[in-house]
């Protein structure tokens, strides 16, 4: 199973998330960087250890 990553957006001000499984932190800025062109302000990986992926918020 590829990594979890949180794409992290800005939404009319606030901080949102999304959930991705992608290869590696490129592929999840690219994959970001396609969908929320205007909103994406970073990406983090999720430990492999954390609960499982939030849906978005």
């Amino acid at each position: 199973m590829p990594p979890v990553y949180d794409l992290i957006l800005q939404r009319k001000g606030e901080l949102q998330t999304e959930t991705v499984q992608v290869a590696d932190a490129a592929q999840a800025w690219r994959l970001g960087r396609e969908r929320y062109p205007n909103c994406i302000r970073g990406v983090v990986r999720r430990d492999s250890s954390a609960a499982e992926p939030s849906k978005r918020r």
